[in-house]
């Protein structure tokens, strides 16, 4: 190809089959119960019933992505997602797109840093190209969430030393285009879906208030610039391996100021969270998990009643994963809930539930991988009864995937 050599002559690799990536996942579901948030309900997953107890059927693309991955030199190179994800604002949107510099380590201290738009690394569950899991099709609530509004424009540096086995690393970051933070959390509650927020696009919002109606778009953007403060977050991690295990904190805080405002009535929320990971090696065939997540997000100007929203939420969850030959089987339990604090207008954004997640999963060769996944999730949320639906919901989603990567 005409201005792009090999890497064996300059360094520089644009594009070959080495920086072209996709990945399709070919999805089908039935789900019973309420109406999924992805149509303005309170549903807790990505597929909806229609209200009664008979499943609905789903079939669809759940995802077509394209990755490039091209190198400018040893120490630089970059990962640009672009994907289809039907149901959103734009089918075709930016997923994340950021450079990294790593240079080649010359002692047992190792330095990286990426520029651009990613998510944070919280997540220890999406460890695959564009984002996606290993081990079910769709991610916890914690890592849900993640992944519909906590994605940043900035700059991200690490440094990591191997102390003979063990490995301690340290990651900052400074940011922006994250303001909206918390509006999801606080105006629908957690949920359990593995669709994620889109450089342009926006998720719906299920009903509101009177007062809130009037002061909310009925969506809300998850990149957007609004009060031109940069937020922060910084991680401490702990790895040994010789018993396989890894141990982090992260610290985020995106420093909304509460009342700046741009249009379409997207407001800068103040958000701030602490988040615990843990992952364990038992054998050679059983892998453990564990995350919790508990913050805090406010919006609006404050009154002698309190602020228009205060609300603080937690999340946490624990997966096994066991290896049965080719086959791997894991199961999850989830926890969550949002405790309101805000000046009453009308709602209730008090939340408590949990879930269950039950998944199989066979890669049928280098390119192929079939899962097939069970997610019961039982929550209350007063909330509900501004869409006419009783406060405590319960819903089965059941859910095949046939992806392919390459």
């Amino acid at each position: 190809m005409a201005g792009v050599a090999t890497r064996a002559d300059s360094q520089v690799l644009l594009f070959s089959p080495e920086t072209l990536h996709g990945v399709v996942d070919v999805r089908l579901a039935g789900a019973d119960g309420e109406r999924s948030f992805t149509g303005g309900g309170f549903g807790k997953t990505i597929y909806g019933g229609d209200g009664s107890a008979s499943l609905q059927g789903h079939a669809n693309v759940a995802l077509a992505a394209l990755e490039w991955t091209p190198s400018i030199n040893w120490d630089w190179n970059a990962v640009v997602d672009v994907a289809y994800q039907p149901g959103q604002e734009h089918d075709v949107d930016l997923l994340q797109a950021y450079a990294v510099f790593k240079p080649t380590p010359r002692s047992a201290t190792r330095f990286q840093a990426r520029f651009g738009y990613f998510y944070p690394p919280v997540s220890l569950e999406n460890d695959r190209r564009v984002w996606g899991l290993t081990d079910t099709i769709t991610p916890s609530a914690i890592n849900s969430w993640i992944g519909e509004e906590v994605k940043v424009v900035g700059a991200e540096a690490s440094v990591s030393h191997d102390f003979g086995g063990d490995k301690v690393a340290a990651t900052g970051a400074l940011f922006g285009y994250d303001d909206t933070s918390g509006t999801l959390l606080s105006y629908r509650g957690w949920a359990l879906d593995d669709r994620q927020s889109q450089l342009t696009g926006s998720f719906p919002l299920p009903p509101r208030s009177p007062f809130f109606d009037q002061i909310q778009s009925d969506d809300t953007y998850s990149a957007v610039e609004i009060d031109h403060r940069l937020g922060y977050y910084a991680k401490l991690a702990w790895s040994s391996g010789e018993a396989p295990i890894t141990l982090e904190a992260l610290r985020y805080d995106n420093r909304g100021d509460r009342t700046s405002i741009v249009a379409p009535r997207q407001w800068a929320w103040a958000t701030s969270f602490t988040d615990l990971g843990a992952t364990a090696k038992i054998g050679e065939h059983t892998r453990l998990k564990a995350q919790a997540l508990s913050g805090r997000t406010q919006m609006g100007f404050e009154t002698p009643a309190g602020l228009w929203v205060d609300v603080n939420f937690r999340s946490a969850y624990l997966s096994a994963t066991q290896d049965v030959g080719a086959n791997s089987l894991t199961l999850r339990a989830d926890m969550f809930d949002v405790k309101d604090r805000s000046l009453a207008f009308g709602d209730d954004k008090n939340e408590h539930g949990w879930a269950l997640t039950g998944a199989w999963r066979r890669p049928l060769n280098k390119y192929l991988d079939w899962r097939l996944e069970t997610l019961w999730v039982e929550s209350a949320r007063l909330e509900r009864v501004l869409a006419g639906e009783a406060p405590r919901q319960a819903q089965t989603t059941l859910q095949s995937s046939l992806r392919a990567t390459f």
